[in-house]
């Protein structure tokens, strides 16, 4: 859908999108006109492409009804407004949970436009047919039980050469009935009803035997892994987890356990006594998300990280918007003085990764990279690269 005040900005991009394949196009000329049309619809509509700027309901409003009411999968924004304020809408949409593909200055080009779409990800309504009606607590320690939990990975690339460094390890439920259950259903889950732990461990098992097999061929990459809360407040958890490297062979180095800026803050003493053990194992311990908790600096000089991942949301866009670039190079400098390896998260645009290498970041992982692959995607990415 189309939502722009000016009917001939919305015949353009109508057309623009008709000619890159879009079978169907809705147009409203402020949000208020576009609310009422999608709630007649059958089904969400899967990309709003809208302008800021409008009389009546302005896009502002407009994008707080969307991801209140569910009514659409993905934005793209288009407007000639200031970048600051249309990075505050985007930052805004993407709290709702609405995917934001893009955010592009009028007058809008076909390309960009094209990129944009690219990075749409089809959203699935928990009510359809094809999936379960409810996750319950019930479903997801079965399919824990059954490992039905498999293991996705997200190559990481140096930014100077474009070399493969490692992978982070991401949690995907391939359900034998329903398919693929995306991890915004089950996560929160897990953490709500204490299976976070089962699954880590199944994560950080399968994170092991990736890593024997690539040791086996004389691949050197790390793998990272999320570590819940209940892990870091166990006493004991540095000794599991090296234990559990031992059984596979795989060298401690191998393995970042990366630490979200949230966890990090509760229950310090037990925290602060695991990730010190850990880096005397030999591990390494990233700081991810870095940006979007509290107290950062306090954090990073009480905590022995061995790397910075900085949040997706100050490196989508910042080579065209002045303050992520300030925001981004601070991170990327303060992670160099630290003597951390900085690595950009949720990389989706060319400009953004020539930018980060000019700024001088180490690593980058996202869309642009790779999107997460299975064990054997993985291998014919890996392929891909080599031919």
């Amino acid at each position: 859908m189309v939502v722009d005040d000016l009917a001939a900005q919305r015949r353009l991009v109508r057309d623009m999108l008709m000619s890159l394949g879009v079978r169907t196009v809705y147009e409203a000329d402020d949000g208020e006109a576009a609310l009422a049309r999608m709630s007649s619809l059958n089904k969400p509509v899967d990309v709003i492409v809208s302008d800021l700027d409008m009389p009546g309901m302005d896009g502002v409003e407009f994008i707080r009804h969307l991801g209140s009411r569910h009514l659409a999968s993905a934005l793209v924004l288009a407007s000639k407004m200031d970048p600051a304020l249309i990075g505050s809408v985007e930052a805004m949409a993407r709290v709702q949970g609405l995917q934001v593909l893009g955010t592009l200055q009028k007058p809008i080009r076909r390309e960009e436009l094209e990129a944009a779409l690219r990075r749409f990800i089809p959203y699935v309504r928990a009510d359809e047919a094809s999936r379960p009606e409810a996750v319950t607590e019930d479903l997801l320690r079965a399919a824990i039980e059954a490992q039905e939990i498999v293991p996705y990975f997200q190559p990481k690339v140096r930014i100077a050469d474009g070399r493969m460094a490692g992978a982070e390890v991401l949690a995907r439920w391939q359900h034998p009935e329903y398919g693929m259950i995306e991890p915004a259903r089950f996560i929160p889950l897990a953490e709500r009803g204490g299976l976070i732990e089962p699954l880590t461990w199944l994560m950080l098992e399968h994170a092991m035997e990736q890593a024997h097999r690539w040791q086996r061929t004389g691949r050197t990459w790390t793998l990272s892994v999320n570590l819940s809360l209940n892990h870091l407040e166990q006493a004991n958890v540095a000794d599991a987890i090296a234990s559990l490297a031992d059984r596979w062979d795989v060298p401690h180095e191998r393995i970042v356990l990366e630490v979200t800026e949230s966890l990090a803050a509760q229950n310090l003493a037990p925290i602060l006594g695991n990730l010190a053990r850990l880096r005397l194992k030999g591990f390494g311990v990233a700081i991810d998300d870095y940006g979007t908790g509290y107290s950062s600096l306090e954090q990073l000089s009480r905590m022995p990280f061995t790397e910075l991942k900085i949040d997706r949301s100050f490196v989508s866009g910042a080579a065209h918007r002045a303050t992520l670039r300030t925001i981004l190079g601070s991170s990327i400098e303060l992670a160099r003085q630290l003597n951390l390896e900085s690595v950009a998260e949720g990389v989706e645009h060319e400009d953004d990764l020539a930018l980060l290498r000019e700024l001088g970041c180490d690593l980058a992982q996202g869309q642009l990279i790779s999107p997460p692959l299975s064990a054997e995607q993985l291998e014919d990415w890996l392929r891909s690269r080599s031919e």
